[in-house]
């Protein structure tokens, strides 16, 4: 375990540590994180079918913000691929 906060904080490895500074503080897990973030989407997509609830039509219609979202959120219902689970 690395002790981030500590790591942040050294005055032998910055100057004036406790003086905030976006550009020397940034989250050295967001590469690990990216990656993770795609590996699982990516197994949730081919582990399920996804289908529409019934009675329902997709809706992609948005709002603007900072980021562009959903208007209405998502609704689907996974069904898994393969019958026997250990093949995942």
């Amino acid at each position: 375990m690395l002790n981030v906060w500590a790591i942040h904080r050294d005055p032998q490895l910055w100057d004036n540590p406790l003086e905030f500074r976006p550009e020397r503080r940034i989250c050295v897990g967001i590469p690990l994180a990216e990656r993770m973030l795609m590996f699982l989407m990516a197994s949730l997509l081919h582990s399920f079918e996804w289908k529409l609830p019934y009675d329902t039509e997709l809706d992609l219609s948005d709002k603007f913000g900072i980021i562009i979202k959903k208007l209405k959120p998502l609704v689907v219902i996974p069904t898994p691929r393969l019958s026997n689970s250990e093949l995942y």
